[in-house]
């Protein structure tokens, strides 16, 4: 268990890991070496640096939400929480859908569009990673520690004044403002 992970109040139950992902934009420097060593891992990258009109590389990525709106919008069911939090990708499931609503559903556009085999991919935290116990690859290759996996009510702890007017500016990058 790792040190920053608190046993589970009930002693006769197997802790849970329920750690997000969560990216200190103002430490991101925009390397694309989370993307590269998640294309390495998985054929096809499930986190992506985007381009703003002003320049920045910004990696976009699932926030893995309590209440996933992505989920909520697919016909499929192919989006749902697994026992640790994570929104997970069943690809059975996600084949043959035609609308992709959850592209469209995910605030943070964190689903990909694909044109393999099923329609879309996503973050899953490294899900073989993390049942043996290792930090999902992004994490452990971030060469300025932007990103850190942590449990989603400890992020306030080790957010800056920095790190919230990044994320300001990666919001109004994905949902700008109607002039």
């Amino acid at each position: 268990m790792q040190a920053d992970q608190a046993p589970d109040a009930d002693a006769g139950k197997e802790a849970r890991d329920t750690r997000i992902l969560y990216i200190d934009y103002s430490k991101c420097i925009g390397c694309e070496t989370c993307e590269a060593v998640c294309k390495f891992l998985y054929a096809r990258p499930r986190i992506v640096l985007v381009r703003t009109v002003g320049g920045e590389m910004l990696p976009l990525y699932c926030r893995h939400c309590e209440s996933p709106h992505c989920s909520k919008v697919c016909k499929n069911r192919a989006l749902s929480i697994d026992g640790q939090g994570a929104v997970i990708l069943d690809p059975m499931q996600c084949r043959g859908c035609e609308t992709r609503n959850c592209i469209l559903g995910c605030p943070y556009g964190g689903i990909l569009a694909s044109d393999e085999g099923v329609g879309v991919s996503k973050c899953d935290l490294c899900a073989g990673r993390r049942k043996s116990g290792e930090l999902p690859a992004c994490v452990e290759m971030c060469p300025c520690g932007a990103i850190h996996y942590i449990e989603r009510e400890r992020i306030p702890e080790i957010q800056t004044e920095e790190s919230r007017q990044a994320e300001e500016r990666v919001l109004a990058h994905l949902r700008p403002k109607k002039a």
